[in-house]
């Protein structure tokens, strides 16, 4: 299905696993800054159209010779559920880059991981005590630090980004649900299918026609980066537990503020700054603890 990565060879499986999570770390934000170009112009959904639908032709092309195969769920309703919490967050996440610079809203959805902490509590009976508490805490205090909702600089945009992570985390905890009971390829046609076909059937109501080459180009590249990054996960998996990968997410802030500055001479401001310190400092933590019950 995938192409052979050979020259990876001359490192260890360990080191090509912490190699090809960080490629997949890359893809999202750059991934991100091609959508931030193309909301300026284009409505929203016409680029979410765009990140869907390129991945789903590529997988139909993939699975073709066994298409009857991968199409069959045992759990329809809960595909169709997290792949339209999945679509939600990518929604508000890119509607929050038409407002906001991409390292203040990567920043705020860095807050995803508590929240799916939260949601396992409330959901899947997981237990959080008093560490795992006080870093929940932690990140939404560095959430608050960045939207700054008692200022004057205060924009209701910056609870977009918010959105977003809690239909991610809501993903996520279906995912859980979903567990190793469902083919992968299964769960990725739907994940892919549901936005590709309910943003083609928004399409004809809100298109507007692409004003530049460019416009073209990234359109057709997002789904190279967004196929290419979940390439490099799936690899990255294979041989590193994602337990061991988790804190190189927090890389994705770092690429936000980087293409932020580099493409759109986006600044990061000392609250965008402290406050996504606080949530990586939170998430490293959890993950920290998280660590030490598995090994106890």
């Amino acid at each position: 299905m995938f192409p052979n990565l050979g020259f990876l060879s001359k490192f260890s499986s360990r080191q090509q696993g912490f190699l090809l999570m960080v490629v997949a770390v890359f893809c999202s934000p750059t991934l991100d800054v091609m959508a931030k170009y193309l909301v300026r112009s284009q409505p929203v959904m016409q680029v979410v159209w765009a990140r869907y639908t390129g991945q789903f032709i590529l997988i139909l092309c993939l699975f073709a010779p066994r298409l009857n195969k991968v199409v069959r769920t045992q759990f329809p309703r809960l595909q169709l559920a997290r792949s339209a919490a999945l679509f939600g967050a990518t929604f508000f996440f890119y509607l929050s880059l038409r407002y906001l610079d991409q390292g203040q809203a990567s920043a705020i959805f860095m807050v995803a991981p508590l929240l799916i902490t939260v949601l396992a509590m409330l959901f899947l009976a997981e237990k959080i005590g008093i560490r795992r508490g006080v870093s929940v805490i932690g990140g939404f205090v560095g959430a608050i630090i960045i939207i700054q909702p008692h200022s004057d600089i205060f924009t209701p945009a910056s609870l977009l980004p918010l959105a977003a992570a809690s239909f991610y985390a809501s993903y996520s905890i279906l995912t859980r649900n979903l567990g190793g009971a469902e083919n992968p390829h299964t769960t990725l046609f739907f994940t892919a299918g549901f936005g590709a076909v309910c943003t083609s059937l928004m399409l004809p109501f809100i298109w507007v026609a692409p004003a530049q080459v460019t416009d073209i180009i990234l359109m057709a590249s997002m789904s190279l980066f967004g196929g290419l990054g979940h390439y490099a996960l799936i690899l990255s998996l294979q041989n590193v537990e994602a337990s061991e990968t988790a804190p190189l997410n927090y890389l994705v802030v770092v690429f936000a503020m980087f293409w932020g500055l580099m493409v759109f001479a986006e600044i990061p401001s000392m609250a965008t700054l402290g406050g996504a310190a606080i949530i990586i400092a939170s998430g490293l933590y959890l993950w920290r603890r998280e660590k030490i019950i598995k090994k106890a």
